[in-house]
């Protein structure tokens, strides 16, 4: 798993990269910001490193409100599926190894909602199709497969059209995909619970049966409050 989040500014190696976002996972910390001279500058840090450290122990409480909150959705989400969730708890020390372990416990989480949503996707049985939905006037990507993708709710998708293609009869294969023009921003697998973010922000999603019509509005009530407060968390701490 990858926790990709806004940052604001940062220092790496004594060099102050504002306007930055950092990429975290169980190896690597990545770091890309605007240089004191105005241009785009990339840092890949491992994980056990120095300026890591520093990184991580100088952001931990901003970390972690982020990821009560996105613990919270995917538990609420879990609820409105039929999936009960019980939370791990992790005791406070090494502020990476803590991180890590957070990640880990998230990326759970996300398997079991995941399972119940495959479920409800092969009891539905969409057929072959390739269908699109219009979009929400903005579309908030909290993650993206199993990856945490804050920077697509820091900026969302404007004026995207969200694309469903399935490959096959009974149980459900296929992607889930969000076009702005010519361009695909976001792309991913329809099993995944990501997917099932995304459509919840589709404006006819009655095209896709009964079922998910009933279904889809009470996600997108979980998905528009949590995302609401974790836009309040980065801008309290601004990196928005």
């Amino acid at each position: 798993m990858e926790f990709l989040t806004p940052l604001g500014s940062v220092n790496v190696g004594g060099r102050v990269l504002s306007n930055a976002k950092v990429s975290i996972s169980d190896k690597y910390v990545f770091i890309i910001g605007v240089g004191p001279d105005g241009s785009y500058e990339e840092r890949l840090l491992e994980i056990n490193s120095d300026d890591a450290r520093q990184i991580i122990t100088n952001n931990k409480d901003y970390f972690n409100e982020l990821l009560n909150k996105l613990d919270e959705l995917i538990i609420n989400i879990g609820r409105e599926i039929n999936v009960n969730i019980s939370t791990k708890n992790i005791e406070p020390g090494d502020p990476i190894q803590y991180l890590i372990k957070r990640l880990n416990n998230h990326d759970e989480y996300l398997r079991l909602v995941g399972d119940g949503w495959r479920r409800i996707l092969d009891s539905v049985r969409l057929g072959k199709a390739s269908i699109s939905l219009a979009g929400s006037d903005r579309i908030y990507v909290t993650h993206s497969g199993n990856n945490i993708t804050l920077n697509l709710v820091a900026e969302p998708i404007e004026g995207g059209v969200i694309e469903v293609i399935t490959y096959t009869e009974g149980k459900v294969t296929g992607i889930v995909r969000v076009r702005v023009g010519e361009d695909v921003v976001v792309k991913v697998d329809i099993r995944s619970p990501s997917s099932m973010i995304i459509l919840s922000q589709a404006r006819d999603m009655n095209r896709l049966g009964s079922q998910l019509a009933n279904l889809l509005p009470r996600i997108k009530d979980q998905v528009v409050k949590h995302v609401d407060e974790l836009l309040g968390i980065m801008r309290r701490y601004g990196t928005i």
